[in-house]
């Protein structure tokens, strides 16, 4: 099985990033709704990982929209030069834009002999290669994501699952500007503060070079892939005449983390 990589080289709208990862998810969820007898013979879709940059963008998991106000929305936006959206994903506020690496990765967990504190454990792995892959120590600790000292959070993890389909991940800061940070409480853990790649002293790394690092060290931590391939947005588009709507329906959340 291969781990497919859908990177998207310049900055992306998150609306339609998210419309990318629903159209991946909702394959995977059709195929699970088949009949036994069909789901036997036809092939699972393949893992996915789709990496991009958006612009500033502020978003919030499913379970603190209810308690967000619309002057904290209005803030957040700072004057229109940031969008707000909620998100599926589990966890609290965090923030995504230029310079930093965003990580969706689409699979059923079931493929890869995965439940789902495992498979956080599998992300958070993967950016703890990659940061190594450029000199730099991260580590986890009893708050979610990594870490390049107990002040210092380098990446958020932030998943969702429905029918053990698992959709968003991870963003991992690159060379991303961390005052944007300044405007939340990022992922609710007071006292803390985010860094970058460049924060730490690596220079001359795009956020293009980082997605492909991050992608091999998936593949060859993701049980049952035994290759990476690299894919394109058409591909994916594609599969709209497949789903038709259905990639726009509503998804429910089984698990946060």
């Amino acid at each position: 099985m291969r781990l497919r990589h859908l990177h998207l080289p310049s900055l992306t709208p998150y609306a339609h990033a998210s419309h990318l990862q629903a159209l991946l998810v909702r394959r995977h969820l059709d195929h699970k709704a088949l009949s036994l007898p069909l789901r036997l013979s036809a092939p699972p879709p393949p893992p996915t990982l789709l990496t991009f940059q958006t612009h500033p963008t502020y978003t919030c998991g499913r379970r603190e929209i209810s308690t967000i106000t619309s002057e904290q929305i209005t803030y957040l936006r700072a004057g229109g030069t940031a969008e707000f959206h909620p998100a599926l994903r589990g966890g609290q506020t965090t923030y995504h834009g230029p310079g930093q690496l965003t990580g969706y990765v689409i699979l059923a967990l079931d493929a890869h002999g995965l439940k789902p504190a495992p498979f956080v454990h599998f992300l958070e792995s993967a950016v703890i290669e990659t940061c190594k892959k450029y000199g730099i120590t991260g580590f986890t600790t009893e708050n979610p994501g990594v870490w390049t000292s107990e002040e210092d959070k380098i990446a958020s993890v932030g998943v969702h699952l429905r029918r053990n389909v698992a959709s968003h991940g991870v963003g991992l800061n690159v060379t991303t500007d961390l005052k944007w940070f300044d405007r939340i409480v990022a992922c609710g853990l007071v006292g803390k503060r985010a860094t970058s790649l460049k924060k730490e002293g690596v220079v001359g790394v795009s956020v293009d070079d980082v997605a492909e690092v991050l992608a091999q060290c998936m593949a060859e931590g993701l049980k049952n892939v035994d290759a990476l391939e690299n894919i394109i947005e058409k591909e994916v588009l594609s599969l709209q005449n497949e789903t038709g709507e259905g990639a726009h329906r509503t998804m429910h959340t089984e698990l946060q983390e």
